[in-house]
C-alpha cells in the first residue's frame, strides 16, 4: 500500500483497541488503576470491542508485510478470544 496515512490510522486504531482492554486487564491482575474514559465515545468503544479488532485485523492482513500480518492476526485473536472471555467473566 502506497498511502502511509492509512497505515498510521490503522496503527492508531490498534492502539486505541488495546487501550479499551486496559480496565479489564487491570482487573485481571487486581490493580486499582482506572484509565481516563470518555462517555461520548461509548458507542464507538462498543463497536471497537465487538467487531473493530476483526475489521482492523483483516485490513492489516490485506495490506501485507510481515509486521502488518502479525499485528492483524493478533487483533483478530484478541477480538475473538479476549472479548468473549471478559464479557463472560
Amino acid at each position: 500500500m502506497k498511502k502511509p496515512i492509512v497505515r498510521y490510522i490503522l496503527y492508531t486504531l490498534c492502539l486505541y483497541h488495546l487501550y479499551l482492554y486496559l480496565p479489564d486487564l487491570f482487573d485481571l491482575f487486581k490493580l486499582d488503576i482506572q484509565p481516563p474514559t470518555t462517555d461520548y465515545l461509548m458507542y464507538f468503544d462498543a463497536a471497537m470491542l465487538l467487531i473493530g479488532g476483526i475489521v482492523i485485523g483483516v485490513v492489516l492482513i490485506r495490506i501485507g508485510g510481515k509486521f502488518n500480518k502479525v499485528l492483524g492476526v493478533t487483533m483478530i485473536l484478541m477480538n475473538v478470544v479476549l472479548t468473549p472471555w471478559f464479557i463472560l467473566r
